[in-house]
């Protein structure tokens, strides 16, 4: 049987897996209620006092600000996935049904990253149309759409790449779940806060640095820019997914 063939149906099973576990219904729909309620508030406030809206916004303006409740919903979501058949020894059948590792690998990866990542987006596009119908007057120009979602959705599927990363390497829910909060929540925070030049530059290396910096514009560093931003996601997204695809690769299942 050729690789792709064993590939796609390994991402098809991937894909399934996903869906089969309740946790995935449950973290997609608390981050749809959290982004989508968030725009909806954000629609309600600025409706009720347009004087502060900035010249030119779009009602995109307002779904970007609900990219960070996505990319939360997101880490979670991807990290469960990853590590699901894990807790439950499922991976034993899972690996005797694909025993090419790499291709397995190759589709788990890619398939949580993928759908984690649509999710995000369409949960942002729901947000932003929330907040055209609140603000009719803002518009929703496709331009400043594809400007907004293209940039979300890097800083989505880096993230889902890291989480997944940390997912295969640590084999722990819990494990993974605390390390990726910790990565893009609070040591990049607790980092910025301390009075030192290099806390600073380390709190600008962080993932969660970069991502808050691509969704609002501002980081922990004046010397953060745009491109310093992506390249310190993707850096940490391959980093995570060569560290988890080498256990996955060279370790015992149960181990």
């Amino acid at each position: 049987m050729s690789t792709t063939t064993v590939l796609a149906r390994a991402g098809r099973a991937e894909w399934s897996r996903i869906w089969s576990v309740r946790s995935s219904w449950a973290f997609a729909a608390a981050t749809a209620v959290a982004v989508i309620g968030l725009g909806a508030i954000l629609g309600h406030e600025a409706a009720g006092d347009p004087s502060g809206l900035t010249p030119g916004a779009s009602a995109w303006n307002g779904g970007r600000m609900t990219g960070m409740f996505a990319l939360f919903g997101i880490l979670a979501m991807s990290v469960v996935t990853s590590t699901a058949d894990h807790g439950t020894g499922g991976i034993v059948p899972t690996l005797q049904w694909t025993p090419r590792r790499g291709v397995l690998l190759t589709a788990r990866a890619g398939v949580i990253v993928a759908t984690t990542t649509l999710l995000g987006v369409l949960l942002v596009t729901a947000a932003s149309t929330v907040v055209w119908a609140l603000l009719p007057e803002l518009g929703l120009p496709a331009g400043d759409g594809a400007e907004v979602l293209g940039g979300l959705g890097y800083v989505f599927a880096t993230g889902a790449a890291l989480a997944v990363g940390l997912g295969l390497a640590l084999r722990s829910t819990a494990g993974a779940l605390v390390t990726v909060i910790a990565l893009v929540l609070v040591l990049p925070m607790l980092l910025a806060q301390l009075p030192y030049d290099w806390s600073t530059g380390l709190s600008a290396r962080m993932p969660g640095s970069g991502a808050l910096y691509l969704i609002f514009g501002e980081g922990p560093s004046d010397d953060m820019t745009t491109t310093s931003a992506r390249l310190t996601l993707a850096a940490w997204a391959v980093a995570a997914l060569l560290a988890g695809g080498r256990r996955l690769l060279r370790a015992d299942a149960n181990r």
